[in-house]
């Protein structure tokens, strides 16, 4: 009926066993004019004459008692307008009949000139608690931003931006910007992108040397910044530093790892975790990374394209290196991420509803 469900699956609970079981699966998207684009699924398919409950509120944890609005549940989409306070973020509950979903709000967000920024929260763990809206973001680089951009993000509140870019990356954004309480700084990995960009440029660098660099990339990751990554997780652990948005060049490989764990830590099923990883392909803005790239050469535009997506092989990849050198991910967490189950438990309690 609409795009795959991967911005956020809701289950919906029934609260009374008399009626047949009814499932909605329901999503939330913003448009250019700031409006929410609420679009629902429900099965058993309702007849034409059934209405449908939208509670909105500017609170994730407190709901008005009444709807505020009601629409045909055929319609399967509603447009809320936020025109009444555009600068603030909306959350929303849908009700049909006696089930509701979960906490609504969109995932991503559109920026000027940063690519790749969206909100971790809103997914389902494997025992039905959800992960937080509005702790946590992912993102690629801040170092272009815009003063439009800027005022998004200072609407979010963000407090603690942790930058993973390589150590080539030189540090031209420091977070002054944003009015942040804590920029830090843990580079993971010495080359990046920007390294090879040239190269790609002159048709020295195809699509075999975009595979082996990113596959080389990732074990490199695994294998050699491990305090890295535990010192990440370190700064996740401490409830002061949130609201956190945590970066890299394009948020899709430092930051896409991070994420996967972080993920999996807080026991979102794997699945969901590896759509969070893709989604990148639908975020990511190739021109904002490569001037003129529909000009470019098709063996240009062939490894740009590889080097600007991502595909879950890159990702299996790293977690199988992982699993060759630690044993499991598991192992890999506890021991050298220094994730044990106390520090595991005390992220789930920040992080979870």
């Amino acid at each position: 009926m609409f795009r795959a469900l991967v911005y956020i699956f809701i289950i919906a609970v029934c609260s009374s066993c008399s009626e047949p079981s009814v499932s909605i699966n329901a999503l939330s998207e913003i448009d250019a004019r700031n409006n929410y684009i609420l679009k629902w699924e429900i099965f058993p398919e309702p007849d034409e004459s059934a209405t449908i409950d939208i509670f909105a509120s500017y609170n994730d944890t407190t709901f008005p008692s009444t709807p505020t609005k009601s629409v045909r549940a055929d319609d399967f989409i509603s447009v809320v307008d936020n025109k009444p306070d555009s600068t603030r973020r909306m959350f929303f509950k849908i009700k049909f009949r006696n089930t509701s979903t979960g906490i609504i709000s969109n995932r991503y967000f559109l920026m000027d000139s940063i690519q790749n920024f969206r909100d971790l929260g809103g997914y389902y763990t494997n025992t039905q608690k959800m992960v937080r809206w509005g702790m946590l973001y992912r993102s690629g680089t801040f170092s272009y931003m815009s003063a439009k951009d800027w005022t998004k993000l200072q609407r979010l509140g963000i407090k603690t931006i942790i930058d993973l870019r390589t150590k080539d990356v030189k540090d031209e954004f420091k977070g002054n910007n944003l009015d942040v309480e804590n920029y830090v700084r843990i580079p993971i990995g010495k080359n990046g992108y920007q390294s090879i960009s040239s190269k790609i440029m002159e048709d020295r660098f195809l699509r075999g040397d975009a595979i082996i660099f990113t596959q080389d990339m990732y074990r490199n990751f695994v294998e050699n910044y491990r305090k890295e990554y535990a010192e990440f997780f370190n700064y996740l652990c401490n409830k002061n530093n949130y609201p956190i948005a945590f970066n890299c060049l394009l948020g899709k490989d430092q930051s896409g790892l991070a994420a996967y764990i972080l993920l999996y830590i807080l026991g979102v099923p794997v699945e969901t975790a590896e759509e969070d990883y893709m989604l990148s392909n639908e975020f990511i803005k190739r021109p904002m990374f490569f001037k003129d790239a529909d000009n470019m050469s098709e063996s240009k535009q062939e490894a740009m394209t590889m080097i600007s997506n991502v595909d879950l092989s890159n990702l299996r990849y790293g977690l199988s290196c992982i699993r060759k050198k630690y044993g499991s991910l598991d192992n890999y967490i506890e021991k050298e991420l220094g994730m044990n189950h106390h520090k595991c438990e005390l992220l789930r309690s920040i992080l979870l509803y």
